[in-house]
Parts: C-alpha cells; sequence; structure tokens
C-alpha cells in the first residue's frame, strides 16, 4: 500500500512538473470566454468561441520579422470546435482574441507577446 501511494505521488508531481513546461511554451489571450493560443512551437493560431452571443471571434496575430497582420476565425458560435490554422510564414510574436462585428469596431482583449 505504501509503494502504491508513493508511486501516485511521484506521477503527480511529475505530470505538474512536466505540465508546467508544456504549457509555458504556448500564450492564451481571452474576450471574455472567448480566447486564441498559439501552438505547435508558435506555428499554430487557435480561436475559439465560447459564448453564445452571435458574435463570431478571430484571433490576430503578427509574426516574428514579418508587419502583415494575420487572423484567424471561429463564425459558428459557440458549439464545441475552435478554428485553427498553420500560419506557414514563422513563428508568431504576438496574439490577441478579437470580438469582430460588421458595424461596430472590434471588441478584443490585450496583446500576449514572445
Amino acid at each position: 500500500m505504501h509503494f502504491r501511494n508513493l508511486a501516485l505521488s511521484t506521477f503527480a508531481v511529475a505530470v505538474l512538473f512536466f505540465g508546467a513546461i508544456t504549457g509555458a511554451s504556448a500564450l492564451t489571450s481571452y474576450n471574455g470566454s472567448d480566447y486564441s493560443f498559439d501552438s505547435e512551437s508558435r506555428e499554430r493560431m487557435t480561436a475559439c468561441d465560447k459564448e453564445s452571443d452571435s458574435t463570431p471571434v478571430k484571433g490576430e496575430y503578427y509574426n516574428v520579422g514579418n508587419n502583415t497582420k494575420r487572423d484567424v476565425k471561429d463564425s459558428d458560435g459557440n458549439n464545441g470546435t475552435c478554428a485553427s490554422e498553420g500560419n506557414g510564414v514563422g513563428k508568431v510574436l504576438k496574439h490577441k482574441t478579437c470580438e469582430y462585428r460588421s458595424a461596430w469596431p472590434d471588441a478584443c482583449g490585450n496583446w500576449q507577446s514572445y
């Protein structure tokens, strides 16, 4: 019984330690319950609409060494599926989450930068 408890404790510590290391490699930007994040060594962006408010969400981002603003859009509401794309042009430098509205300025969260 003591060996089992020791093994479980060791496993839990390993999950916390290695989870913290891998979690530190991506940044997440929030706007209310909506969010965007980078992944795959900062070469993929994902945007997630988590609000059932009829307002689509986009993750705006810039890449290292490139002044072109790009975005990935999740325009199908809070359906449990996020939109994702590989940017194909290098590592993400910074990104933010925005609700985009056709007749009003976009409501955005803060830039998350490396």
